[in-house]
């Protein structure tokens, strides 16, 4: 991928862990990505990041305007993922959960 650094520009984001969900052999991670407006810089609006940390590294699975919609961004990323291998998607038991929680 070439990257024209003229393209740069200035940012800075405050990211806020949400909520965490312990599911099978690793984590679903839910954060709050709040970018802090730079002048002269992006103007990027606030935004949910999904990841899923398998306690060797933590990999982005999902953005969306609510923690759901990441979720569910997720869940689709992941099944991608999944026809190679066969594991239980981690991001459908928390969307479940939560759908049960009445969240």
């Amino acid at each position: 991928m070439i990257i024209d650094e003229s393209l740069e520009e200035p940012g800075e984001a405050k990211i806020i862990l949400v909520k965490s969900f312990w599911v099978g052999e690793g984590s679903v991670m839910i954060y709050d990505v709040n970018p802090i407006p730079v002048r002269g810089g992006m103007h990027i609006g606030a935004f949910y990041l999904v990841t899923f940390d398998d306690m060797s590294s933590e990999q982005a699975f999902g953005i969306g305007s609510s923690p759901k919609e990441a979720l569910e961004n997720a869940k689709e990323q992941w099944d991608k993922y999944a026809e190679e291998n066969d594991n239980e998607n981690p991001f459908k038991e928390v969307l479940r959960e939560l759908q049960e929680g009445g969240e």
